[in-house]
């Protein structure tokens, strides 16, 4: 696996065990996570902002999860500096509800930018 595969996973699990401090170290001291939504081109958060909107995202999932919602990540695509990967957020009865793509760009072995497409 690649170091940029490597970074992303840690992050993801980082994610879904809870653990603010150790997904957010997974960006770069300058990395920037940049969300589909807000004005265009999307509400970025920088790397101060990440930890808190982690948490907001993390309490997120919760709420999916007690509804029965689920979240399906494809494999991470590596190619040169960049990680792509792909997810949905489904239905308790498996309706696609909403479809995405991270790009990552890799930094020194750090997430320098994550930026969010998604299609609802």
């Amino acid at each position: 696996m690649g170091a940029g595969k490597d970074v992303v996973n840690r992050f993801f699990e980082a994610g879904l065990r809870d653990d603010i401090e150790a997904a957010s170290d997974c960006f770069a001291d300058d990395g920037r996570w940049i969300m589909a939504e807000g004005p265009e081109p999307g509400t970025t958060y920088s790397r101060d902002e990440i930890p808190g909107f982690l948490g907001k995202i993390i309490g997120l999932r919760k709420e999916y999860e007690a509804k029965g919602i689920t979240l399906e990540y494809g494999e991470p695509i590596e190619a040169a500096d960049k990680v792509v990967l792909e997810f949905t957020v489904n239905s308790p009865e498996g309706k696609v509800l909403d479809r995405a793509v991270d790009i990552f760009t890799i930094r020194d072995g750090k997430i320098a930018v994550k930026d969010v497409f998604r299609k609802a």
